[in-house]
């Protein structure tokens, strides 16, 4: 009886000193000083609350910036801690959601300077340019015929509301769903983004089977140069 007894104290103890929290965590780092000038975590409790700084650690939390979290974490009271160390731990539960931040996105209709979609094979040739005045195409190899339209502002809209969920910094190492064009079975497709004077190239793929984080923004690309020729 006397061992149960110990057991519960000793559960109620432990229980004590550790809790459970929801916490929301920014897409940047911000400048700090802690011991000296460093980068730090933003956070907060509430949706609805100013960010604050977080000076610890999350053990089990690998952060990724540019992506606005909703994470759980146990919080443990740390017995006699050092004098310059924090009396918390700090450990991840779970990771409740990760979106991406779309409030750091470049200022698109500024600094977007063109699109390119190109497509090739041993028969056919395709490429496609884009940006906020103009959409053209051709299948000339020499890019001398050109066909084109005035790219109104609802399309250009469009456009840059896609661009905002491609993190082009990883668009070269996305992965082809499928890879006919290694073997003539499909014409071997690629993109280019520009913003200001960065050059974004995508890695190769399949036309007409891109990898799904640039899909959305290849199929509004290829709607576009069809109304070209529609128009013809």
């Amino acid at each position: 009886m006397n061992n149960f007894v110990v057991l519960v104290s000793f559960i109620f103890l432990f229980s004590s000193c550790k809790e459970t929290k929801t916490i929301f965590i920014a897409g940047s780092l911000a400048d700090c000083v802690g011991e000296a000038p460093q980068k730090c975590i933003l956070y907060k409790e509430n949706p609805t609350e100013d960010w604050l700084f977080f000076y610890d650690t999350i053990e089990g939390f690998k952060y990724e910036e540019g992506y606005i979290y909703e994470i759980e974490v146990a919080i443990t009271k740390i017995e006699n801690p050092p004098a310059d160390g924090s009396s918390l731990q700090y450990t991840l539960v779970k990771i409740l959601s990760k979106e991406k931040d779309l409030s750091i996105t470049p200022n698109f209709p500024d600094t977007v300077i063109h699109i390119e979609y190109e497509s090739l094979s041993r028969a056919s040739f395709l490429q496609i340019k884009i940006n906020k005045d103009l959409i053209e195409r051709t299948t000339d190899r020499n890019l001398k015929k050109f066909s084109s339209k005035e790219c109104s502002k609802e399309d250009w809209k469009s456009i840059l509301s896609l661009l905002k969920n491609i993190d082009f910094k990883k668009i070269d190492i996305l992965k082809s769903p499928t890879e006919k064009r290694l073997f003539d079975g499909a014409p071997h497709a690629q993109l280019k983004i520009t913003i200001s004077s960065q050059t974004y190239t995508s890695s190769g793929f399949d036309h007409g089977n891109p990898p799904q984080e640039i899909e959305p923004l290849i199929t509004a690309i290829l709607g576009l140069a069809e109304s070209i020729e529609n128009n013809n």
